[in-house]
């Protein structure tokens, strides 16, 4: 039976995040130094999962964290940068404060964060809904599995938490963490061509 690990990572925090700001893939900004520091800590704590390649999101706080984190294995694992594992695009809601937001939209800003297969396809105004993320993150993924099946090891993920959320919302997957740094572990049954969360 081919298996192959996948590890999902979040990105460390920037001062949007602390900010307490929409950080979609309108914004590209560098980790700030607490969310270097949880980087760190991440590499730390996945150094001996045996990932021998990441797969990275374009924009900046996914690349610092994943070139942080790669380095901190056995050796420095090859990252590659895919398009597809960017942020949702958040269109009107960018760079705007959570508070705003809701004052302004109200109940559909919860829809829009915690969706459910009922109203995924709802899209950010101007923007993507998080079916829209998961169909091209989900193509990614089954690209990265398909492409290292016989890697010998397993693959890390740096992404960011509105992707998490579509990759959850298309699984159905229930307990999963969205903090900075934060691990999604997935498993690839090939025999059965479906991922399977390892909680």
């Amino acid at each position: 039976m081919s298996k192959i690990n996948v590890y999902i990572l979040r990105h460390g925090q920037t001062d949007l995040n602390l900010a307490q700001k929409w950080q979609g893939s309108g914004s590209d900004v560098l980790l700030n130094e607490t969310g270097k520091k949880q980087a760190e800590a991440l590499g730390e704590k996945i150094k001996d999962k045996g990932i021998r390649k990441f797969y990275c999101s374009p924009l900046l706080r996914a690349v610092q964290t994943a070139n942080i984190v790669a380095n901190k294995g056995i050796f420095s694992a090859p990252i590659v940068i895919l398009q597809d594992l960017k942020e949702c695009n958040l269109g009107d809601f960018e760079g705007e404060t959570f508070e705003y937001i809701r004052e302004k939209y109200g109940d559909v800003v919860e829809n829009l964060l915690w969706p459910t297969k009922e109203n995924w396809g709802e899209k950010y105004p101007n923007g993507e809904s998080k079916e829209d993320v998961y169909v091209r993150v989900m193509n990614a993924l089954l690209n990265i599995v398909i492409e290292n099946e016989f890697l010998n090891g397993s693959v890390g993920v740096v992404c960011h938490a509105g992707v998490i959320n579509a990759i959850a919302c298309g699984l159905e997957l229930s307990d999963v963490c969205y903090d900075n740094c934060s691990v999604l572990h997935l498993i690839y049954d090939f025999d059965k061509h479906q991922f399977i969360h390892v909680k």
